[in-house]
């Protein structure tokens, strides 16, 4: 009985049909992120699962372990493993042999979260006063509700008002309700006032008042607040040995979460003072330039050795 030739190139790795480069991050807009997926050939015997270094560059088919390259080498890209053993006839083993590059970082929103924002010091009006409104209304393509008050509201642009009010919408008989702070986005006279209270029309409707008042001192002081808040995500990749300041995974760091102290005490507040970082001043600054705060960060394994740093920020308020 005549023993089974076996030719000698199938104890080496062979890229064959059905490899192919995936684009995982096309709905963040990225056409230059890779990864590069190599169905593989090879003789079971003859597989060594160390054959190729993690984070090895796919510069050449000798540093990627396989007979030829099936696309154009990319020394960008790093080997982030083996995956999928599967046996096949003639003793022959399959797998998927991939490398990816780094992912550019990407910035995207998740949607919302309840978020506790700290309180702000510092009542400059008389506490408790209030101004009641004589109308609302929205302009088809800007940004909140205009609200006229029946006398002087001596707001400006960036503060926080607590608003309340009830009201309807033509030509319909529900009454909505809107209770919570609402950042002032433009002051057009002393007695109007627009204010962003997270609601938005397709259209040009009429807003009709049933009743409301603005708190005054809201928008020079106020009590930690606890509301909804939109969240973005910024992505950020991490390859220790090639990404710059980072040689191991030790020196990974994830950003610390926004946490306002006393300078004098070194002690986390709740409430934002003149004698805290940041100090009311710079607190009302952020809140009227849109700066956002990170909510917390988290780390995680991507591919291979390349790491994900999750970021998520929210608005300042």
């Amino acid at each position: 009985m005549s023993i089974p030739y076996i030719q000698a190139s199938m104890a080496n790795v062979r890229a064959v049909e059905d490899t192919f480069i995936s684009y995982p991050f096309l709905e963040d807009g990225d056409t230059d992120t890779k990864v590069y997926n190599m169905l593989c050939t090879q003789l079971a015997t003859d597989y060594n699962p160390s054959q190729v270094a993690l984070n090895t560059p796919m510069a050449t088919a000798e540093q990627a372990g396989v007979i030829a390259l099936p696309f154009p080498s990319d020394s960008s890209a790093y080997f982030v493993g083996d995956t999928g053993h599967t046996s096949i006839s003639g003793g022959m083993l399959s797998f998927t042999r991939t490398f990816a590059n780094i992912p550019a970082t990407h910035t995207s929103p998740i949607g919302t979260q309840v978020h506790t924002y700290p309180g702000i010091s510092g009542f400059t009006g008389t506490s408790g006063a209030r101004v009641s409104l004589s109308s609302i209304s929205m302009t088809y393509g800007t940004r909140g509700i205009t609200i006229v008050t029946s006398s002087a509201h001596g707001l400006n642009v960036g503060d926080v008002v607590y608003a309340e009010y009830k009201y309807t919408v033509s030509p319909y008989s529900t009454v909505w309700t809107f209770y919570n702070y609402a950042r002032v986005l433009a002051v057009p006279s002393t007695t109007q006032v627009r204010v962003q209270t997270g609601q938005y029309f397709n259209s040009q409707v009429t807003i009709n008042l049933v009743s409301g008042n603005l708190t005054l001192e809201a928008s020079r002081g106020r009590k930690p607040f606890t509301t909804m808040a939109t969240i973005t995500e910024v992505n950020s990749y991490i390859l220790p040995g090639v990404t710059s300041g980072v040689s191991t995974y030790d020196d990974i760091l994830v950003q610390p979460p926004f946490m306002p102290i006393n300078t004098s005490t070194g002690e986390t507040v709740t409430t934002i003072t003149d004698t805290t970082s940041p100090t009311r001043a710079e607190y009302n600054e952020m809140i009227r330039d849109g700066d956002s705060i990170i909510l917390e960060s988290n780390l995680e394994r991507w591919l291979g050795n390349i790491y994900k740093q999750s970021t998520k920020q929210i608005k300042a308020q």
